[in-house]
């Protein structure tokens, strides 16, 4: 049993070392895809995704092996894995079944059967979000936040965008208490360069600095 142990640590491990690796080439080199203008998840997605059913396929056949064997902790526990791989495939499937497509007067974001379309005139307001940024558009009359995946899509006529309204003075936020001590201003600046962006805003670097 102990054998088996370290198998399924060892497996934990290198799936938790390679999705760090994902995420960090993500963050330093990654490019979406370009479907005739449209932007969809990247090679990485669907290479992680070819692994994750790599692993839950020697999963379920050790569970099978188990129970041919008649080793019920080895199917059991097996078994188990595999239904947790499984499911994270699932939930990655419907996580990367998504689009985004931009230009200079609007952007659409699909994500499974719906479909935003957001003219950046109409954008009041952002708030950072975790690898995504929240728009407010003053035309939606539910005043829900838009999120925009900054990590899988390279939304940059969108994130320029913002940042000229926000140094326009066109921003304001329903949260009175973000930014408390901080202008919008800094806060854009911060955010685009904290989220390798920031040569989108070179001048406004400058400005800031000054």
């Amino acid at each position: 049993m102990n054998d088996r142990i370290l198998t399924f640590v060892i497996i934990t491990l290198t799936t938790v070392i390679l999705s760090s690796l994902a995420r960090y080439i993500r963050n330093k080199i990654y490019k979406p895809k370009y479907e005739n203008g449209v932007q969809k998840p990247g090679k990485l997605e669907g290479c992680l995704l070819k692994f994750l059913i790599l692993i839950a396929v020697l999963l379920a056949m050790m569970a099978a092996l188990g129970v041919s064997i008649n080793d019920t902790e080895m199917a059991i526990v097996s078994g188990v894995f595999a239904l947790i791989v499984f499911a994270i495939i699932i939930l990655l499937k419907q996580a990367y079944s998504i689009s985004y497509q931009e230009n200079e007067e609007y952007f659409i974001l699909k994500s499974r059967n719906k479909e935003v379309q957001v003219f950046y005139e109409n954008i009041v307001d952002w708030q950072p979000s975790f690898n995504e940024i929240a728009i407010l558009d003053k035309s939606k009359a539910d005043e829900k936040y838009v999120k925009i995946n900054i990590k899988l899509f390279k939304p940059e006529i969108l994130l320029r965008k913002i940042a000229d309204r926000t140094f326009d003075g066109k921003m304001y936020s329903l949260n009175k208490d973000y930014l408390e001590g901080a202008s919008k201003e800094k806060e854009i600046v911060r955010y685009l360069v904290n989220n390798n962006y920031g040569y989108l805003i070179k001048d406004y670097i400058e400005a800031v600095e000054e």
